[in-house]
């Protein structure tokens, strides 16, 4: 049996239009959740309250949001006396996910089947976000306050929300700076040549904060269903980040090791991820960093089994 999350992204991006009404920036008010099925833990209902909420827009066979589930895990036991709840939204059938829940991981958060792509339409698509798998932190007042990758920020801004120590109005204005980020992937998806111009901007930007421009670089070269990704764009962030740095910094290193993965210099480009890994100090980071490895190894083993069982003489 073969079922993947590429069905998911498909019907995902089918729905280009955000409904009326509906957060698409921080801050909004959160939309409610319009749920197909109970999969695992008690229905949720989103609302102002004593609650904090993270939503995790998932699929079952992918590989970056199989290896999300042990963080999440970790967040709800950290956060629980906190009034957090974590919940995982797949559009997957609802047969295909209690399969996987039952038998095949260890996930101690609530977990629902979408309905028919609704609650999906009011978050993923409404912040412009096609990728899986995606956060979204809805706070007390039931408003969206940080949306990102579940590795990728969550664990921090769930820290500050309930510590009281979060910046808002920082939130979005960094949400802001993803907007046009996003408005600069549709551009490239459609072969537009305002990309290019767009792509300049977002780089003169970045000039002088390494962060950003490994981050820039990052973004353009892991969206591997883009056919126009500007991987020169991406060598350009990634070499002003170098020049700014004192020495090759963890985050430049995985960065440039993605890049020359997907620019078809594989071996290369995990050499260096595992410097990345090696030279990751912080026990978070290294966690983070180890993900990003393995996502790129399994990748890797596909093609050396083939080759394995290619007939002799054969490419």
């Amino acid at each position: 049996m073969i079922y993947t999350h590429r069905i998911s992204l498909v019907l995902l991006a089918a729905c280009l239009a955000p409904l009326s009404g509906v957060a698409d920036k921080i801050g909004d008010p959160a939309a409610p959740l319009t749920i197909k099925q109970w999969i695992k833990g008690q229905p949720v209902d989103i609302k102002a309250g004593t609650n904090i909420y993270v939503l995790e827009f998932w699929a079952a066979l992918s590989p970056n949001s199989r290896a999300s589930i042990p963080k999440l895990n970790e967040l709800q036991k950290q956060f629980k006396d906190k009034g957090v709840v974590v919940v995982g939204i797949s559009d997957e059938p609802a047969d295909k996910i209690r399969e996987f829940v039952e038998l095949r991981a260890q996930i101690d958060y609530a977990v629902a089947a979408d309905d028919q792509r609704k609650t999906a339409q009011h978050y993923m698509v409404a912040y412009g976000q096609k990728g899986i798998p995606h956060a979204f932190i809805v706070g007390k007042d039931g408003k969206v306050l940080w949306h990102g990758h579940p590795l990728q920020g969550l664990d921090k801004a769930l820290d500050e929300i309930t510590s009281g120590h979060y910046d808002l109005a920082r939130a979005i204005k960094l949400d802001a700076t993803r907007a046009e980020v996003d408005d600069y992937r549709m551009l490239t998806l459609r072969g537009d040549p305002k990309a290019k111009e767009l792509g300049q901007k977002l780089l003169a930007d970045r000039t002088n904060n390494p962060v950003a421009l490994c981050a820039l670089a990052y973004r353009i070269v892991t969206d591997v269903r883009n056919t126009n990704r500007d991987f020169v764009l991406a060598g350009q962030a990634l070499d002003r980040a170098q020049a700014l740095a004192p020495t090759n910094t963890p985050q430049l290193l995985m960065a440039r090791g993605f890049l020359l993965f997907e620019k078809g210099r594989k071996d290369e480009g995990l050499a260096l991820a595992r410097q990345a890994v090696d030279l990751t100090k912080d026990a978070k980071e290294k966690a983070t960093s180890e993900v990003y490895l393995r996502s790129l190894e399994a990748r890797m083993k596909p093609a050396k089994t083939n080759e394995s069982q290619s007939p002799a003489g054969k490419p």
